[in-house]
């Protein structure tokens, strides 16, 4: 993973981790709590980027994506946390 990819993947675990410390925070104190958090956002984020790449990039992970896909990933990233903190409705379905 590049540095740029590395640090791009960060940001969407923070954004998520911010998001769900505003909808249900947890005590800083509470490591385990907090680890199965970060496990969590991580798998989720797994799922939002099967569901928005491309074959060909998720079967060559060292491929840098294309900035379109960057910017749905960017987009899918903030509507989640705008969904968890309230901002829009959950998808249905």
């Amino acid at each position: 993973m590049s540095s740029s990819t590395h640090s791009y993947y960060d940001w969407q675990v923070y954004t998520l981790l911010l998001a769900y410390d505003v909808a249900e925070p947890i005590a800083r104190t509470d490591e385990e709590r907090l680890a199965r958090r970060q496990q969590d956002v991580e798998l989720e984020l797994h799922h939002i980027a099967h569901a928005i790449l491309p074959a060909n990039y998720r079967e060559n992970p060292q491929l840098d994506f294309p900035p379109a896909v960057v910017m749905e990933m960017t987009r899918a990233t903030l509507r989640r946390a705008a969904v968890i903190v309230g901002l829009l409705p959950a998808a249905e379905g």
